[in-house]
């Protein structure tokens, strides 16, 4: 049995137990970025759950210098919620995080043989954009401090996705000058603006469709992009609410019993 077929048996089974993995042998560690990314897909490949869309982590310097990592990755996400939810148990990692995001949903599919999209292409397959909170975490009993490797092969240790209302009359130019908030209970714990996502939140989707036609990979008419925290991390403890708000774009909210 390959190292990426056992460590990806492993993030499985801690899915399905809603139980963090142990230390990881070092031998399971992914030596490549390559490798990492192959345990993700061959995590898909063995499940075959529904990819309800993509996030992007690490797409500010924050972000880069808070996991180690020298730029932007990619990881599946299998769970989305709407505004408004309330976690409870299992649905959530041992020490959750949040990020405040932007989020795209396609309209139209990119088909994996696309090659490559330019701009404008790539704009008019967007059907909206939503304020949206990543609850990041994954199958580890803490990811921060790990090596990015195992982040990646964990789908960029992406727990779930919660999605505000679809925002209407929004310029998608203007989205990175749009300020974000992340409030819990009652207390600012972060703030920034589109321009923090890679110069531009449309940047980080770019560099997604980008990275996975280069892997063969294409997007899918209704699945969703996260692009990257715009808002920081901040943690949320039992019995807490968060709110990330987008000016010109809206809110999203959740609560952690």
């Amino acid at each position: 049995m390959s190292d990426v077929l056992r460590l990806a048996e492993l993030l499985i089974e801690a899915r399905l137990a809603g139980t963090p993995v142990g230390p990881v042998p070092d031998e399971l560690v992914p030596t490549t970025i390559e490798d990492a990314q192959a345990v993700d897909d061959t995590v898909a490949s063995l499940t075959q759950w529904p990819v309800l869309g993509w996030k992007i982590g690490c797409t500010s310097t924050y972000a880069q210098e808070l996991l180690g990592a020298d730029g932007p990755f990619a990881g599946r996400v299998y769970r989305v919620l709407e505004s408004g939810a309330i976690l409870d148990g299992a649905e959530v990692p041992a020490e959750p995080l949040l990020e405040g995001e932007l989020a795209f949903t396609m309209g139209e599919s990119i088909p994996a043989e696309a090659g490559s999209v330019d701009r404008e292409r790539l704009i008019e397959a967007i059907a909206d954009v939503r304020p949206a909170i990543e609850v990041v975490g994954g199958r580890y009993a803490n990811f921060v401090g790990l090596d990015v490797r195992l982040i990646i092969a964990d789908a960029g240790a992406n727990s779930l996705v919660l999605l505000g209302p679809r925002a209407t009359g929004v310029d998608l130019a203007m989205l990175k000058s749009t300020e974000a908030a992340m409030v819990v209970d009652g207390q600012q714990t972060g703030s920034g603006t589109g321009a923090d996502v890679l110069g531009d939140p449309l940047n980080a989707l770019h560099w997604l469709v980008d990275h996975l036609l280069s892997r063969g990979i294409g997007l899918d008419a209704g699945q969703l992009v996260s692009t990257g925290t715009a808002t920081q991390v901040a943690p949320l403890h039992a019995g807490s609410m968060a709110t990330a708000t987008f000016d010109g774009v809206g809110s999203v909210s959740l609560t952690r019993r």
